[in-house]
């Protein structure tokens, strides 16, 4: 049986042709491909270069951090920035003749109990970092200078404010300044939780015999949640939040519940007060409470201009020669150094400030004064317009 040929198979070759539609390779031009080589060659430089950059910015990252740890050893004086730059420190000498006492706080090297706390309020690298919302790989040297977040941390000053607290809190007690260490302005209250620890070693293992308690101010809720934007959830923290941060590390004593606040009448804490409430309202009460008769410490973080003068004119005059004064943030917020400045001149203070990193700075206090509050007075009447725009035009730095 014969089978039935298609028609396709009988087509003639020359028809099949006409019915093919043939594709021609497209062929570039020498400009063209010239173009696309150029193209691909630069994409790969800059991956090269970017890739070379951010090699060399870890490089300087950890010879920064390298060299600091090789200069600084027990006995040694804390480093001390020189300009804007992180990478510019100044490694003050600790001399014999005390000459640099201006400039020199003493590091000691920290009990595992302090360094295991120390490392747990910045945050364990871990944890990651935070920048608003945006949550990023951990940078040490971030972290150190207090230049990101920590998600899981107790303070935002990072480690080397920290490291900054815990010597002017050892170098009074070395020296015997009498009085009790305060903080203005806590966040989640790390700080003052490494300031309690560090306390109760000088009295129970070491048996210091300077009595401190601790001052809390803040005014956690009293600012509106809402005020924090978009970041609320990570910035707002009320009274209890923080009271409930420092029994987390059993370091709670408010002589009234003892320790942790369940009634335990043991004393193996010293006392920390909570005053909450704008500075304003809170810190004219330091220069009257009878309980505060010395300030050995005096920590401020406000922001404000007017955060400050509260701060210096209602309790500096309670420091005593020899106390040590921190500013958090003197150092990037102009409206703050302003406030030094006025404040300096205004009470004829011969004290220079000694640069911690980017944002903040100490000094030790030299000469007892009397303040003349009627300064106070005119700088409300004077500059308040001037004060208000300030805070305006000042964004928050950690």
């Amino acid at each position: 049986m014969l089978k039935r040929r298609s028609r396709a198979t009988t087509e003639e070759p020359e028809e099949v042709a006409k019915n093919v539609t043939i594709k021609k390779k497209k062929t570039w031009s020498s400009e063209e491909t010239y173009a696309v080589v150029r193209l691909v060659v630069m994409m790969m430089l800059i991956v090269m270069v970017t890739h070379h950059m951010a090699s060399l910015k870890s490089a300087v990252n950890n010879n920064v951090l390298i060299k600091e740890e090789r200069r600084t050893h027990s006995g040694s004086c804390l480093s001390l920035q020189l300009d804007d730059s992180v990478n510019n420190r100044q490694f003050v000498e600790n001399s014999i003749d005390n000459s640099n006492k201006r400039k020199c706080l003493l590091y000691t090297e920290p009990t595992p109990y302090i360094d295991l706390l120390m490392k747990a309020v910045v945050g364990f690298p871990n944890q990651g970092s935070l920048r608003g919302k945006r949550t990023k790989k951990y940078n040490a040297i971030e972290r150190k200078f207090g230049n990101d977040w920590p998600p899981f941390g107790y303070t935002m000053i990072g480690n080397t404010r920290l490291e900054n607290f815990r010597a002017a809190i050892e170098d009074v007690n070395r020296n015997n300044i009498p009085g009790d260490i305060i903080e203005m302005g806590v966040w989640r209250g790390g700080a003052m939780i490494m300031a309690m620890a560090v306390i109760n070693e000088y009295k129970g293992r070491f048996g210091g015999t300077m009595d401190r308690e601790l001052y809390v101010l803040d005014a956690f809720e009293e600012i509106p949640k809402s005020s924090y934007g978009s970041n609320s959830d990570f910035l707002f923290n009320t009274e209890q939040d923080v009271k409930d941060n420092f029994k987390v590390f059993d370091a709670y004593n408010d002589n009234v519940g003892g320790v942790n606040g369940n009634g335990n009448s043991s004393k193996k804490n010293v006392v920390v007060h909570f005053k909450k409430g704008l500075f304003q309202t809170t810190v004219p009460n330091i220069a009257t409470d009878p309980n505060i008769k010395a300030i050995a410490v005096l920590r401020v973080d406000g922001n404000f201009y007017d955060s400050y003068q509260d701060a210096l004119y209602y309790a500096y005059g309670k420091v005593p020669k020899g106390g040590i004064v921190i500013f958090d943030d003197v150092m990037s917020h102009p409206s703050v150094m302003q406030c030094w400045i006025d404040f300096k001149k205004d009470q004829g203070l011969t004290e220079d400030l000694n640069r911690i990193d980017t944002h903040s700075a100490w000094f030790r206090k030299e000469t007892e004064v009397v303040i003349d509050m009627s300064k106070m007075i005119q700088l409300d009447i004077v500059f308040s317009l001037k004060i208000r725009k300030a805070r305006r035009n000042t964004a928050h730095l950690p």
